[in-house]
């Protein structure tokens, strides 16, 4: 076999090497269902498409092949079908793939367990093959069937296969023997563990890249597989030399390594040799290797946590003033997951240079600052309020005033986060001004993101602070020139009804929409009418009938269309409301009966019959 399994061309597909159990069999005819008897013809018809030209019918035999089994035979399917697999494995990707899943089903097929080594044939050749997905659902179906060997086949058919994948010339069947070693080392006495062993080592300093990376990213899964100290220390020693390999692509995997090794043992010994890994980690001069330690620095603070004060902890200070953005922003977005390892104000004040660093002028990437602006309100519960006020408030106040709308905008996405660590006079004196401003700013996403924040500010501030600080941007937002905000307003209304209650949505938001349905843009007016919609599914029977009823009657005479059949349809959508009843909802049906009647408009008596229909189907 060559050094890689060429593709052949699809005419050129191979017959069975052996005759199966069909007497038409013989001579290799062109067409197998043509020579059989009526009760094979199912069986003859698959077994046709195996070699069949067309890839869809041969991707539909090999889905099919436990019929195939079954009606050859286990010892037919071992002597016969198995061997003719392995002739046929010059196919198209999607084919072997669905023959790895297929095999790996087919301990049946072959006469059970004591039989299971037999699958592993073709499967080994899929090991070779070019194509990643394909020697990946090979390698899974293998760990798959060493399952259902005994302890001898183990020793003997998939040690063998181990050592024969290790030793091939083509790189793609080492890296195939890389991802069993885990599995087999579980099964096997110690003789053979020091075997697979040896020859796993030998993998680690393979001369491929691409072979020492896989040996690399399996390493954690051998380690939970041994069980001798003796063991461990020989592996100790190839992860060191895989994380100072001349690869960075070796390299990066050091640091989910670090983690894997750590949670075997948490005894001070094992964690010591674990640890000047990761501070070389922390210094590589490839900046990937730095980005995948900054973005596992939490997991590494829980495993090592009788080092994250003294060992961790001051490589992620460092990081957080890395050279290269990629690797600050990663460190700014986990800041708040690795504070709580030590929420101490000693650790707050040794963050705060680093943190002041992240923010302009300092720092002038805004990708960097927008990342830390996601995560720094995420500080607030950690250290607590007193803390907070002392250290924080000022960053939070310094970004949110950020020239950049992306970094405005990640900070009030999780302004929650703050309001239910600080006092309402904190928020009051301190954040409530520029909450105001971001009000209005240019950017509609962050007055959209200022609306959305607007029912967890009602419920920390409390009704009356609210009332006074905010409810006058809602005018503002009614009638905003971007349908999004005024839309966000209709749904936040509803929430805000849900946390204030009925006495502040009629004081408040009731004016404010008597005063948009009268507007001169259209637009504006269907807005309100969106607004009475969403507030009519959670509105008593008294605001239903006094205002937001009137109002939408009101609409349905409106000198244009597009605001008469918004008016219906929110008819029909308050109709469906518990409140709906009563001197409300005869005054809607009369309302919609008016508009069937005698609307000149066919878009609006289309809507007003359909809400008719349905109220009427109702009652």
């Amino acid at each position: 076999r060559s050094r890689r399994l060429r593709r052949r061309p699809p005419c050129r597909r191979r017959r069975l090497a052996r005759p199966l159990p069909l007497a038409a069999m013989q001579g290799e005819p062109t067409n197998l269902a043509a020579s059989v008897d009526a009760s094979l013809y199912p069986v003859a018809v698959l077994i046709d498409e195996l070699r069949h030209e067309d890839m869809q019918l041969r991707l539909n035999s090999i889905r099919n092949l436990g019929t195939i089994a079954t009606a050859l035979g286990q010892e037919r399917t071992r002597e016969e079908l198995l061997p003719f697999l392995q002739e046929i494995i010059d196919d198209d990707d999607e084919v072997l793939i669905a023959l790895a899943g297929q095999l790996q089903q087919g301990v049946a097929w072959v006469g059970g367990p004591s039989y299971a080594h037999s699958l592993t044939g073709p499967l080994e050749d899929l090991c070779n093959v070019e194509e990643i997905s394909v020697r990946e659902s090979a390698t899974d179906a293998l760990k798959s069937l060493v399952v259902h060997m005994s302890t001898g086949q183990v020793a003997r058919q998939f040690c063998s296969l181990i050592s024969r994948l290790a030793s091939h010339d083509w790189y793609t069947s080492r890296i195939s023997a890389c991802s069993l070693f885990s599995s087999a080392l579980h099964r096997v006495g110690e003789t053979k563990k020091d075997d697979l062993l040896k020859t796993y080592f030998r993998l680690c300093s393979d001369d491929t890249p691409m072979v020492r990376r896989q040996a690399a990213n399996v390493l954690g899964q051998v380690a939970e597989a041994l069980d001798q100290d003796s063991m461990l220390d020989g592996l100790l020693q190839a992860f060191e030399k895989l994380a100072k390999d001349e690869q960075d692509s070796v390299r990066i995997l050091a640091v989910n390594n670090c983690i894997a090794l750590g949670k075997l043992r948490s005894t001070p010994d094992w964690q010591n040799q674990i640890i000047p890994v990761v501070k070389s980690c922390a210094e590589d001069k490839s900046w990937r290797v730095r980005y995948m330690l900054a973005d596992s620095m939490q997991q590494l603070c829980e495993v090592f946590r009788t080092k994250t004060t003294s060992a961790v902890l001051p490589l992620y200070l460092r990081l957080l003033s890395d050279q290269e953005v990629e690797v600050r922003m990663i460190a700014a977005a986990r800041i708040a997951a690795v504070s709580a390892f030590n929420p101490t104000k000693e650790f707050l004040q040794s963050l705060m240079p680093a943190m002041e660093k992240l923010t302009m002028p300092r720092e002038h990437s805004q990708n960097v600052r927008a990342s830390f602006a996601g995560a720094v309100l995420g500080l607030t519960p950690v250290f607590g309020t007193e803390l907070t006020v002392e250290y924080l408030v000022d960053i939070f106040l310094h970004l949110i005033r950020d020239e950049s709308p992306e970094v405005r905008l990640k900070l009030i996405g999780t302004l929650g986060e703050l309001s239910t660590v600080v006092g309402v006079d904190v928020l009051s004196q301190s954040l409530l001004p520029s909450i105001k401003e971001l009000g209005k700013d240019n950017q509609w996403r962050v007055r959209l993101a200022v609306v959305e924040c607007m029912p967890s500010l009602a419920k920390y501030l409390g009704e009356a602070e609210f009332t006074k600080e905010l409810s006058n941007l809602f005018r503002l937002w009614l009638i905003d020139p971007v349908f999004s905000v005024r839309d966000a307003v209709a749904a936040n209304f509803r929430r805000l009804f849900e946390v204030l209650g009925h006495g502040w949505c009629e004081g408040n938001v009731v004016p404010q929409l008597l005063e948009v349905i009268s507007h001169k843009n259209y637009l504006f007016r269907i807005s309100a009418m969106l607004c009475a919609r969403t507030l009519a599914e959670v509105a008593g029977a008294p605001l239903l009938e006094q205002h937001l009823a009137p109002m939408v009657v009101k609409m349905a005479r409106d000198p244009v269309p597009n605001v008469r059949f918004n008016a219906a349809k929110t008819i029909e959508a308050m109709q469906k409301a518990p409140a709906a009843a009563g001197a409300a909802r005869e005054s809607l049906l009369s309302c919609l009966r008016e508009l069937v009647s005698a609307d000149s408009d066919v878009d609006v008596k289309h809507f007003a019959q359909r809400a008719l229909t349905e109220m009427t189907t109702l009652d």
